[in-house]
C-alpha cells in the first residue's frame, strides 16, 4: 500500500498533491532569507504529515489543526487516493464538518478527482468511523500484525516532528508500557502476546493486592494466626450469649412484686376516687354559697311604697309606714349575720379543697412512682441490662463474622494471587525463552532488521547501530536503540535530539525493507529528514533513500533549502519534488490563506 493522491474540495486553497511510487520531496524554498520576520517552519510541512493521519481516520482531537481552527476548515473535504496493488486503488472522503462519516471510492486508475462525485455513486457512502476502520482492514489485507489495527501500523509510518524523540514509543503512546510494547514486539518477531499476558496478569495481582489491602485488618502477619483468634473470640461470645438468651427466656413479670400492684389497684385508686367525689362537693357547696350571696340583701323602698298607696287612693298612715321600716332594719340586721356567717363556711370550704388537691397530687405521683416500679426493681433492671448486653454482644458477634468473611476473603484473593504469580513467573519462562530463541537465529525478521538498520548507521555515521532487546527489572520485554563504537560500547550519540532523530528514521527503514516480502505497508513520511545534518551526512542519507525507493518503498521526506545549501545544486530531480512550498506569500503555503 502507497499513497497515490491528496486533494480537497477546494483546489485554489488545497493544490492536489501527485506522490511518485519512488522517492518524493516536500520542498520548503527560502527566498526571502533576509526577512527574519519570516519562517519556512509555518508552510505547512508538518501540517502535511497530520492531514494524511487524519486522512487515515484518526481520531478527532480539538488540538489537530483542523479542529483547533474549524472556522477555517469546516467547508472542507479531503480525499486520499491509495495505490493497493498495481490497479487496484481506494479513494477516502472525508469531511471536517462531519468527520464522523466516511465514503470510499474503489477504482482501477490513478490520480482520480472524485470531488464532484454525487454521494450515491459512491462505492460506500457516509460509513461510520468504527465501520470505515473495518473495512479499510478488510481492503488492505496485511498478513502480518494482523492481530493489531492498521492505526498501530500507520503510527510509525508518518511520525510527527514529537514522535521522533524516541524510537520505539510513538509521543501520541504516552500510556502505560501495554499500548505500545506488544506490539513492538511482535514488530521485531518476538512474541507480543507474550508480553501483552506479562502487563494483563501484572495488572490482575496489582489489582488483587489493591483489594487486599483495602480489607486487610491491622495485624495481618499471620492470617491463620488471627482467623484462629477470632474463632475464639466468637466462641466465647456466643456462650455467654446463649446464658443470656436463657435468663431472658425465663424472666416472669408475672412474680414481680404483687402486693404492690394490689395496694396500686386496692388503695390508691379508692382514695384517690373519695378524694375526687369529696372535691365535687366542696365545688358544689362553693357554688351554692357565692350565689346567696348575690341574692340576700333586700331592696325596698318606702317612698315608692307611698306613692303606689296614693295612686291607689289609699291611705298610708304613719304608724303602718313606721312599723315597714322597722321591718326592713330587722332584716337587714338578719341578713348581715347570713352574710358572715357564709363568708366563714365558704373559707373553710376553699381551705379543704386546697388540702384535697394537694393529697391527690400526692396519690397521683405514688401512683405514677408504683407504675414504673417495674422498671426500677433490681430484677427488672438486671433484665434491661442483659438485653443491652445481648444487643452488645450479638454487635460483637457481627463484627468478627465481619472480620473473619475478610479474612477468608483475604485468603481467596491471596490464593488467586498466588496463582496469578505462578501464572506470571511461567509466562516470563516462555519470554525468556523467546528472547533467547529470536536473538540466536542469524537469519529471521529480528536478525534483518539488525543488520539493515546497522548498515544504514554504518553508511551514514561510520558507526555502528545496535537494536537490543532484553528483560528489563520488571520481567518484561525493554528495547533499546543506540550508537556504538568499533569495541561495541555505547556512545553518547544518540543523546542528542539530531543522532536521536536518525535513529528513528533508520528503525522505520530497516523495518520496511525487512518487510518488502509481506504484504505491509510501503510508504514512510519523514518530516524534516536533513535538518540539523552536517551536509556530508546529508549527502549519504539521500543516497540511503533513494536506494530505499528503489527497492519499492515510497519515500516522502520534508526539506527546507537552508538544508541543502551545501550541495553544489539542489539534490533533487524535478519529478521528485512533489510539492513546493516557499515564504513568498500565502501562495506558498500548503493551504493558501493567511496564517493561523
Amino acid at each position: 500500500m502507497k499513497l497515490s493522491k491528496l486533494y480537497s474540495n477546494n483546489d485554489t486553497i488545497f493544490e492536489p498533491i501527485f506522490f511518485e511510487d519512488g522517492f518524493n520531496v516536500v520542498y520548503g524554498d527560502i527566498r526571502h532569507p533576509t526577512r527574519y520576520e519570516l519562517d519556512t517552519h509555518n508552510l505547512g510541512k508538518t501540517t502535511l504529515a497530520k492531514l494524511l493521519d487524519f486522512m487515515f481516520l484518526a481520531t478527532r482531537n480539538s488540538k489537530q489543526f483542523l479542529f483547533k481552527h474549524e472556522d477555517l476548515f469546516k467547508g472542507f473535504i479531503f480525499f486520499l487516493e491509495l495505490k493497493l496493488s498495481e490497479s487496484s486503488y481506494i479513494t477516502i472522503r472525508r469531511s471536517v464538518k462531519d468527520n464522523t462519516k466516511i465514503s470510499f471510492q474503489k477504482h482501477s486508475k490513478k490520480h482520480q478527482d472524485f470531488s464532484l462525485l454525487a454521494d450515491e455513486s459512491w462505492s460506500h457512502n457516509n460509513v461510520t468511523v468504527d465501520n470505515a476502520k473495518t473495512l479499510l482492514e478488510s481492503w488492505f489485507h496485511f498478513d502480518i500484525l494482523k492481530q493489531y489495527p492498521y492505526r498501530k501500523i500507520i503510527g510509525y509510518l508518518v511520525r510527527t516532528q514529537n514522535d521522533f524523540t524516541n524510537v520505539f514509543k510513538l509521543n501520541k503512546e504516552r500510556g502505560k508500557d501495554l499500548n505500545w510494547k506488544p506490539y513492538m514486539a511482535d514488530l521485531l518477531g518476538f512474541d507480543g502476546d507474550l508480553a501483552k499476558q506479562h502487563y494483563e496478569k501484572l495488572a490482575e495481582i496489582n489489582k488483587l493486592k489493591d483489594k487486599i489491602s483495602a480489607i486487610s485488618l491491622s495485624d495481618m502477619d499471620n492470617v491463620t494466626k488471627e482467623l484462629s483468634r477470632i474463632d475464639g473470640r466468637i466462641l466465647r461470645r456466643q456462650e455467654e450469649l446463649t446464658k443470656l438468651q436463657e435468663f431472658i427466656d425465663d424472666f416472669n413479670f408475672d412474680n414481680i412484686d404483687q402486693d404492690k400492684i394490689e395496694q396500686l389497684v386496692d388503695d390508691i385508686d379508692s382514695r384517690v376516687a373519695d378524694l375526687n367525689m369529696r372535691e365535687y362537693s366542696i365545688k358544689n357547696n362553693i357554688s351554692r354559697i357565692d350565689e346567696s350571696l348575690d341574692t340576700v340583701n333586700i331592696k325596698v323602698n318606702t317612698n315608692e311604697v307611698k306613692e303606689l298607696f296614693e295612686e291607689a287612693n289609699i291611705l298610708f298612715p304613719k304608724e303602718v309606714s313606721k312599723d315597714f321600716e322597722q321591718l326592713i332594719d330587722f332584716n337587714k340586721a338578719i341578713t348581715k349575720e347570713r352574710k358572715k356567717f357564709l363568708k366563714e363556711e365558704r373559707v373553710e370550704l376553699l381551705s379543704e379543697l386546697s388540702t384535697i388537691r394537694e393529697q391527690l397530687t400526692s396519690l397521683n405521683t405514688q401512683r405514677a412512682n408504683h407504675l414504673s416500679f417495674l422498671s426500677e426493681t433490681k430484677l427488672v433492671t438486671k433484665f434491661k441490662e442483659s438485653s443491652k448486653e445481648i444487643a452488645r454482644i450479638q454487635a460483637e458477634i457481627a463484627f468478627l463474622d465481619k472480620q473473619k468473611e475478610n479474612i477468608d476473603e483475604i485468603q481467596s484473593l491471596t490464593k488467586d494471587k498466588r496463582e496469578l504469580e505462578t501464572e506470571l513467573i511461567s509466562v516470563q519462562e516462555d519470554m525468556r525463552t523467546n528472547l533467547t530463541e529470536v536473538n540466536d537465529v542469524k537469519d529471521n525478521l529480528f536478525s534483518n532488521i539488525r543488520i539493515y538498520f546497522n548498515d544504514i548507521i554504518s553508511k551514514v555515521f561510520n558507526s555502528e547501530g545496535e537494536i537490543t532487546v532484553y528483560f528489563n527489572k520488571h520481567g518484561n520485554f525493554e528495547f533499546e536503540a543506540t550508537y556504538q563504537n568499533a569495541q561495541g560500547n555505547n556512545t553518547s550519540e544518540g543523546d542528542g535530539n539530531t543522532y536521536g532523530k536518525f535513529l528513528s528514521i533508520a528503525f522505520d527503514l530497516a523495518v520496511a525493507r525487512a518487510y518488502l516480502d509481506k504484504n505491509y505497508p510501503k510508504f514512510l513520511y519523514i518530516d524534516g529528514a536533513l535538518e540539523v545534518l552536517d551536509d556530508r551526512k546529508r549527502k549519504l542519507l539521500l543516497e540511503v533513500l533513494r536506494e530505499y525507493s528503489d527497492m519499492g518503498i515510497q519515500i516522502i521526506i520534508t526539506a527546507i533549502s537552508s538544508e541543502v545549501s551545501g550541495f553544489d545544486e539542489i539534490p533533487f530531480a524535478q519529478k521528485e519534488i512533489i510539492l513546493t512550498l516557499h515564504d513568498d506569500g500565502r501562495e506558498g503555503r500548503l493551504f493558501k490563506m493567511p496564517a493561523w
